[in-house]
C-alpha cells in the first residue's frame, strides 16, 4: 500500500509532480483500498479494467486476486513508473491512453467486466456518461467520486440535488452508498471529501419507454428550467415545442399536474409522459 512517505521516495526517484489536471491525488489509506477490494468481489474468473491507476495504490492487490486486470492511465510519467514497478505481473497489463478513448472491446472478454478507479472531479461526468454508453459490456463500477456528485447519482425527486443526471444514471443502473472517504486519505489532499460508489449495470432499464429518445428529450427539456413548471419548461421551442393546452391535457390525463415543477417528478412519472406523447404524435423530433 502507498504511503506518505512511499510517494514522496517515488516523487524524488522519478522527478515526479502531480498533476492535479489529471487529478493527481494518491490514496494512502489501507482501510479504503481493503473497502475497495472487497466490494468488487474478485475471482480468478474475472476481469477488471481500472481508471486512472495513478502509482498504483490498489493495482496490485487487484492483480493479486488472480483476476485479469487492465489499467488505463493518461499520465506518461505515471505511465512510466508504473511500467518499472510492476514490472513481470502476468496478470496485469498496463494501457497508455485516456480511458475516454479505449475502446473496451479491446480487452476481448468473454464476459463482463467489472470496472474500478478514482475518479479525477474534473472528468467525472464524461466518464460515467462512457460507462453508460458501454454498459453492454459492464457488470458493475466500484468508483471514488466527488461526493457532491455522487449525491446528484442518488437523489430523489424533491431533493436540492435531483437533477438529468439522477434520471440518467437510475434509468441504466443502481447506485449504492459503500463510504465517505476524507480527503486525509489522499495525498496530496484533494479540496473535497469523496464518496466511494457502486454502479450495478441493469439487465433491463428501470422504466419502460417506447422511445428512449423522447424521454431524455422530455428529462433535459425539463431540468433546463427546473423552477418552471412543467408545463412552461416542456412547452418551449428549446423542448417539445408544443402548444400548451395539447400538454396540459396529456398532463392532466396522467394526473400530473400542469403547474408543478419538474424537479418534484420521477423517472415513472417522466416515462409515462414520453409514452403518451409517443403514442399521440409517435417520435419528436430528436
Amino acid at each position: 500500500m502507498l504511503t506518505i512517505s512511499r510517494l514522496k521516495e517515488i516523487f524524488v526517484k522519478y522527478d515526479f509532480h502531480p498533476l492535479k489536471r489529471l487529478g493527481g491525488n494518491y490514496l494512502i489509506d489501507s482501510n479504503i483500498k481493503d473497502k475497495i477490494i472487497a466490494e468488487s468481489r474478485l475471482s480468478k474468473q474475472d476481469i477488471v479494467l481500472e481508471i486512472g491507476p495513478g502509482l498504483g495504490a490498489i493495482t496490485m492487490d487487484l492483480a493479486r486476486s488472480g483476476a485479469r486486470v487492465f489499467a488505463v492511465e493518461k499520465d506518461k510519467k505515471a505511465f512510466a513508473i508504473l511500467d518499472k514497478l510492476f514490472a513481470g505481473a502476468a496478470n496485469l497489463k498496463l494501457i497508455l491512453g485516456d480511458i475516454l478513448e479505449f475502446d473496451i472491446k479491446d480487452i476481448g472478454a468473454s464476459k463482463k467486466i467489472k470496472v474500478i478507479g478514482n475518479l479525477p472531479y474534473y472528468i467525472t461526468t464524461p466518464i460515467v456518461e462512457y460507462l453508460i454508453r458501454n454498459r453492454g459490456d459492464i457488470e458493475s463500477a466500484i468508483i471514488m467520486v466527488q461526493r457532491e456528485f455522487a449525491n446528484r447519482l442518488f437523489a430523489l425527486p424533491g431533493t436540492k440535488d435531483y437533477s438529468s443526471l439522477s434520471c440518467f444514471i437510475q434509468y441504466y443502473m443502481k447506485p449504492s452508498y459503500i463510504y465517505t472517504v476524507k480527503r486525509t486519505s489522499f495525498y496530496p489532499e484533494p479540496d473535497v471529501d469523496t464518496s466511494l460508489i457502486r454502479l450495478d449495470v441493469l439487465n433491463a432499464p428501470s422504466v419502460d419507454v417506447k422511445d428512449e429518445g423522447l424521454l431524455f428529450k422530455i428529462i433535459r427539456g425539463s431540468f433546463n428550467q427546473r423552477r418552471k413548471s412543467i408545463i412552461n419548461s416542456l412547452s418551449r421551442e428549446e423542448a417539445l415545442n408544443m402548444p400548451k393546452k395539447d400538454l396540459s391535457d396529456v398532463l392532466t390525463s396522467l394526473k400530473i399536474d400542469p403547474s408543478i415543477r419538474p424537479e418534484m417528478l420521477g423517472l415513472s412519472e417522466f416515462a409515462k409522459i414520453a409514452n403518451s406523447l409517443y403514442s399521440l404524435f409517435g417520435a419528436f423530433d430528436k
